[in-house]
């Protein structure tokens, strides 16, 4: 049967789109993994014998409907964050959405450009292509594809060598495979063996891999000291830090003072942001009052002004104090976020901070030591830090003095984006950081979701979203390094470098069969 001439044109379009829809809704917070398996063979089919601007086109979109499906609450978080009107913040997800959808774009361009003349070359190249991109295109909210896996361990484990990185990899590989024997089979009714004999020994191996990483882990868990760790999660959101300071503090508090008495944890852990603290040097205590009392270490976040090198700085902080009140350490936060704690350009454009008022003006943070508290060591970050692979794996590697932290510990504020994806996406993102450094990752929110994540990246408990309550968890205290925390990205620049001479020899062969 004929295809009519308007179908031949709208169906690659149709196709991209499609494979964007199928993108969010197989990433977490929506959590159908198993479409982020083949999300990508409409688009592939859709690039064949398009020419390469067509096909960065194509892919772009596929992009944008992903990125824009899947960070809707970006909307909602330039209202609250930066006090922008609704129209701004649908202008913010575009423009947000067109950003992070370019990894699509340069994806869809080099795969059409090393497939052009050998079709079956997509089976390497698409993997390779994704990962590299994935690890070099600058990204404000890092959204790595193999966190759609989250749930399923024993294909995760990976990310013990090869990072969160790896486990993308393996999804485009399964999604190329695909494309290529449902090509195959229409084109010339033959199911090409050797493809799917790739994909399933190396689904084997890689399963294989994470019985056995997952029987190990759970040997040392049995074995490990554990720290009994209380989280405190309100239900109190952003505005309640201008709005309802008071009731705000009491509640953490009184939440904490019940929770002392009831558990006994050796540590209390508040969410960020939720004290603010003026202090002329790190040293020193607090007022026991302020801290409920407990009689027991607290860890909580601060806004913290201090004076320091000759000026007075404001720091997004998280303070370690004991029962005393005594101040044991503190870290900043050091990946601060674009437009709501600075503005880009804003120490040489200082009118930009009048022009949106709502703004904050963090100092960033330069330590990378972890906290101290009796013999155990505790590496803190604060807020989106634990998205970015690279920063953890800094703070893990223990500073200085390199004394390696025994447990991860994160504190965020996730009310910004509404009862959205975005928690889900947010911790799902995180839990990688548990498997890439082999430690427990405890994560503490003021509306949820707070959890306890064990070394293999498995959620052990987590609190709901907008709710108000207490999780205590005995957290397993690890040693002990990774292939990862050793090596870090080596996947991502060793496809960037396979990319790079890949599209080279495509381009010179290019030339001269022209040429000839």
């Amino acid at each position: 049967m004929a295809t009519s001439p308007d179908f031949k044109i709208l169906f690659p379009w149709g196709a991209a789109v499609a494979s964007g829809v199928l993108m969010f809704l197989g990433y977490a917070g929506f959590d159908q993994f198993y479409l982020e398996w083949f999300f990508l063979v409409p688009l592939l089919w859709a690039l064949r014998d398009q020419r390469p601007g067509r096909a960065f086109l194509l892919g772009w979109l596929a992009g944008i409907v992903g990125h824009g499906g899947g960070f809707y609450w970006i909307i909602q978080m330039f209202q609250q964050f930066a006090g922008a009107p609704f129209v701004a913040g649908v202008f913010g997800l575009l423009l947000l959405a067109a950003a992070n959808g370019m990894v699509l774009a340069l994806w869809a361009l080099g795969t059409r450009l090393l497939t052009r003349d050998r079709q079956w070359y997509v089976l390497w190249a698409a993997p390779v292509l994704w990962t590299a991109i994935e690890k070099l295109w600058p990204e404000v909210f890092p959204n790595y594809l193999g966190a759609s896996q989250y749930r399923i361990s024993h294909l995760t484990q990976i990310a013990d060598f090869a990072g969160i990185l790896g486990v993308s990899f393996l999804v485009v590989y399964m999604n190329a495979t695909l494309y290529w024997v449902t090509l195959r089979w229409r084109e010339q009714r033959e199911l090409p063996w050797r493809p799917v004999a790739a994909l399933t020994v190396t689904l084997l191996l890689v399963a294989g891999y994470g019985e056995l990483r997952l029987r190990e882990v759970d040997r040392k868990l049995a074995a490990a000291p554990r720290l009994t760790v209380g989280l405190v999660q309100t239900n109190r959101g952003a505005a309640d830090n201008h709005l309802a300071v008071d009731l705000m503090q009491k509640e953490h508090r009184e939440l904490s003072q019940d929770l002392v008495a009831r558990q006994k944890p050796d540590l209390v852990v508040w969410p960020e942001g939720v004290l603010s603290v003026a202090l002329d040097s790190r040293d020193g205590s607090l007022p026991t009052w302020a801290l409920g009392d407990l009689r027991t270490p607290l860890l909580f976040g601060a806004c913290l002004q201090i004076k320091e090198q000759g000026e007075t700085r404001f720091c997004n902080s998280a303070l370690l104090a004991d029962g005393s009140g005594r101040i044991l350490g503190s870290y900043d936060k050091t990946v601060l976020v674009p437009f709501g704690e600075y503005i880009p350009f804003g120490d040489t454009f200082p009118q930009l901070y009048a022009w949106s008022p709502y703004s904050a003006k963090f100092y960033s943070g330069r330590s990378a030591e972890p906290l101290k508290l009796g013999n155990h060591l505790l590496s803190v970050s604060i807020c989106y830090e634990d998205i970015f692979p690279t920063h953890i794996r800094k703070l893990m590697r223990g500073g200085g003095a390199g004394r390696q932290p025994e447990v991860m510990i994160n504190m965020t504020n996730d009310s910004w984006y509404g009862k959205s994806v975005e928690p889900m996406e947010h911790l799902a993102l995180a839990s990688f950081r548990s498997i890439e450094n082999r430690r427990s990752l405890v994560r503490v929110t003021n509306t949820g979701i707070s959890a306890f994540v064990d070394p293999a990246g498995r959620i052990v408990s987590r609190t709901g979203v907008w709710t108000r309550e207490v999780l205590v968890g005995r957290v397993p205290l690890l040693e002990g390094g990774t292939l990862y925390g050793a090596a870090g990205d080596w996947i991502g620049w060793l496809c960037a470098v396979i990319s790079v001479c890949g599209i080279a020899v495509a381009t010179l062969s290019k030339k001269e069969r022209s040429s000839v």
